[in-house]
């Protein structure tokens, strides 16, 4: 049975920072210090995954109001294509019920590097009752499209869940 633990002990921190520095590109990541610091306030929760006593995976999600953002999902890599990003999505929709849930994910283009991974990302979560937005966001980087599920997001309500959970320097530093 898969839970959502709370990042408590050095063991489990450690492994949790392992694999967030490595399944998110450094563009993507907010200093994984920023997560820690956060995950003590009532705005976001960064959980280790388990499956009993295996180490599955990562989650990191911010609130404000009624939305859920999900930052963050990773799977240990020697456990993938085994459902449990699957099973992780459907037990944040059981843990936030009254909430919108959303995320975002590099949009499809046909002449990224990694297309085929962008194509499979959007497939999985759509999959998994995930729905396009009707904005997307733009960075240097790269441009996001947003979906969600409970409930459509607009570009109001992301802008609102970014002002509320990251504080403006840290916003003008990281993004």
């Amino acid at each position: 049975m898969l839970q959502l633990k709370s990042v408590t002990n050095l063991k489990t921190l450690l492994k949790v920072r392992r694999l967030y520095l490595d399944a998110f590109p450094g563009f993507e990541r907010l200093p994984f210090w920023v997560l820690l610091y956060k995950a003590k306030k009532s705005d976001s929760k960064l959980s280790a995954i388990y499956n009993g006593d295996q180490f599955v995976g990562l989650t990191n999600v911010a609130y404000y109001q009624d939305i859920v953002y999900l930052f963050y999902l990773a799977i240990d890599p020697t456990l993938r294509s085994h459902g449990y990003g699957s099973k992780i999505l459907h037990l944040l929709k059981e843990n936030y019920p009254d909430k919108r849930i959303f995320l975002n994910i590099e949009k499809i283009d046909e002449m990224s590097d990694n297309f085929a991974q962008r194509v499979k990302r959007k497939k999985f979560y759509q999959q998994n009752g995930f729905q396009n937005a009707d904005f997307e966001v733009e960075t240097d980087a790269v441009t996001y499209e947003i979906l969600y599920t409970g409930g459509p997001v607009a570009r109001q309500d992301y802008d609102l869940l970014f002002k509320s959970y990251l504080h403006p320097i840290i916003r003008k530093l990281f993004l």
